[in-house]
Parts: C-alpha cells; structure tokens; sequence
C-alpha cells in the first residue's frame, strides 16, 4: 500500500462514522463545517495527513467557466484530489461563501466516509432539482 493509503488506514480507525450534528437545516440536522474540523483535523494530522480545500474554476468542453472546490488529501510526496462542483444559487459574494462552506463540508465529510447529516430519504423540493 501506499504512505497516504496506510496513513488513512490508521486514521479511519480513530475517525468516527458520524459526529454530531449541531446545526438545523431545512428540516434535518447536521454537522457544521468547523466542528467536523475541529474532529477530523487533530486525527488526520497524528497520521501525517494533511487536508487542503481550494475554491478554482473549471473550464468545460463548451469553454463555460464554472465555479469548483478541490479537496487534496496529502501525505509525504503523495497526494489524491477530489473535484466537487459549486453550485451557487445567489450570485453575491456571500452566495459564492455558502456554496464554498456546504461544499467543503459535503465533499471532506464523503471522502473520510463521515455521516455528517441525518437521512431524509431523499426529500426535495422537484422546482430547485440541479440538472446534471
């Protein structure tokens, strides 16, 4: 195996499958970004693994820009990223924040494999489905 896959082998053992969720969304509870932080960063950094997260653009193959987030789990010379698309509904500064602060949390939550929200079983709202 890899430096970065025994790395993250060892901290999958101290990582928890979920924390606890601290904050109310529209009708579930989940866990905020800073306290899924402040559980997974000492464990990752005892295992010499450190965690980026880094707001880019993407150019598409229509030449469109759209806004990303990459995630980077690295240890010594290795590194894996993951790309998350940014979907950001309010075309404010603040709307590009909230966009950046839910993707972050959802994608650092998935990659550790971390229930971070309760199941809804799916319950949405069919008017603000995103077209993939």
């Amino acid at each position: 195996m890899s430096e970065l896959t025994d790395a993250l082998l060892a901290a999958q053992a101290e990582l928890p499958t979920a924390i606890e969720r601290d904050s109310q969304g529209y009708g579930y509870r989940y866990t905020s970004l800073d306290k899924l932080l402040s559980v997974v960063r000492p464990i990752l950094t005892k295992h010499g693994i450190v965690l980026m997260q880094e707001p880019q653009v993407m150019q598409t193959e229509s030449g469109e820009l759209r806004p990303t987030l990459m995630t980077i789990l690295a240890c010594g010379d290795e590194k894996h990223t993951f790309l998350t698309p940014l979907y950001v509904t309010d075309k404010t500064s603040q709307g590009m924040g909230s966009a950046i602060t839910y993707s972050r949390r959802y994608a650092l939550a998935s990659v550790l494999g971390i229930a971070s929200e309760e199941d809804t079983d799916a319950v949405t709202d069919p008017q603000n489905d995103v077209p993939f």
